[in-house]
């Protein structure tokens, strides 16, 4: 990358911050040719301004289908906490990680706070929240129970299915991820480096209806009838 051009060069802290990254996603990308970008004689980052802007479009695009290999936690967990009217998550693994959310979403928690309670939050909200998982974590599950201990009703509601190792999130009826990625820190969550993943973005409203269907299906125990581990599903 050319170095006398400074009008087009920006920090890499600027960059950064643009990017809403850590130093060592930041230094992920540069590696990876996402980022154009070298280090002065001072050991200072001079970066591309036009392939910093080039990323961020590429990481947001306009939605219709696409495959994602990084950002799952922009890609899916920001556009949960953008969902306007419903949450569909089916996951196998659950796990409490902390948000980090972005100013844009609208939230700031300055310490983090855990995923599975930021879907009671947005549950109180009135956004319809569901969950079907198969393995929560022990702090997932107790954080769960006394949800529904404290509560005459439940805007968030979750089902059990052992059997459950799909791992689809639907926003809204509007918006679906199809992919690897459980509802964990080194899934879903902001963790580097976290787990190769890799899922599908879609707006595809033929899909979605599909997903919708599954969802309900297992939500509504059409298969628990004969099912030699329904025993083994916890209820709440």
């Amino acid at each position: 990358m050319a170095s006398n051009n400074d009008d087009k060069l920006i920090s890499g802290l600027t960059a950064r911050k643009y990017l809403n990254c850590s130093k060592a996603e930041f230094e992920n990308l540069v590696k990876q040719g996402f980022i154009q970008a070298y280090r002065d004689e001072e050991m200072r980052w001079k970066v591309s301004k036009e392939s910093v802007l080039n990323y961020a479009k590429r990481s947001q695009p306009d939605i219709n289908t696409h495959l994602i290999f990084e950002n799952h936690y922009q890609e899916v967990i920001e556009r949960i906490c953008a969902a306007k009217s419903s949450i569909r998550i089916m996951t196998g693994d659950f796990k409490r990680f902390k948000l980090k959310p972005t100013a844009k979403q609208g939230i700031n928690y300055n310490d983090g706070t855990p995923f599975i309670n930021y879907l009671m939050e947005k549950a109180d909200q009135g956004v319809s929240v569901q969950i079907i998982l198969s393995n929560p974590s022990a702090n997932v599950d107790e954080e769960l129970k006394e949800y529904y201990r404290q509560r005459k009703s439940y805007p968030l509601s979750t089902r059990n299915c052992i059997r459950n190792h799909a791992k689809v999130v639907i926003v809204d009826e509007k918006i679906a991820y199809i992919g690897s990625a459980n509802a964990t820190r080194a899934g879903l969550g902001q963790y580097t480096p976290g787990n190769f993943e890799v899922g599908i973005l879609t707006e595809d409203s033929d899909i979605i209806t599909s997903l919708m269907d599954l969802f309900s299906k297992i939500w509504d125990g059409d298969y628990c009838e004969g099912c030699h581990r329904a025993n083994n599903c916890i209820e709440y």
